[in-house]
């Protein structure tokens, strides 16, 4: 299910194989330490991404390395890579991906599509966007 976005965090693909294995992970939850790894990826400043995944900054510091995010927090970095990935396979190139999904755009009401990324509807959102993109309609 997740399996392409969990191996960007350093995570084995193999474990999400299935949807059942990918939920087993997700309630598991994410290490803690796979958070630095996700700023890593998405070349944002742990200081934006982790209130998109419902997170205080302070108490994410305050984690030992070997803490679990919850399921929700889990679900939700995932979702974020997975915008990724589809902007990525969209433009065939990460960093233009992440270029377009920070800067402002017209269908996001002169907002980056990152700004969408804190709920899951504005998610699913910016997947129908990259999604009609892909077979060109408008966006």
């Amino acid at each position: 299910m997740y399996a392409t976005e969990y191996a960007l965090l350093g995570g084995d693909a193999k474990a999400m194989r299935t949807t059942e294995s990918s939920l087993n992970v997700i309630r598991e939850g994410l290490p803690v330490r796979m958070i630095d790894q996700a700023v890593t990826v998405l070349h944002l400043a742990k200081g934006d991404l982790v209130p998109l995944i419902g997170v205080n900054l302070r108490s994410l510091q305050r984690k030992k390395e070997a803490d679990h995010l919850t399921p929700q927090q889990s679900e939700h970095t995932l979702a974020i890579l997975r915008v990724l990935t589809s902007a990525t396979e969209y433009f065939n190139d990460k960093k233009t991906a992440l270029k377009w999904m920070k800067t402002p755009q017209v269908i996001f009401g002169n907002k980056s599509a990152f700004m969408y990324l804190d709920t899951m509807t504005g998610i699913d959102f910016v997947n129908d966007v990259i999604t009609r993109m892909k077979y060109g309609m408008t966006a």
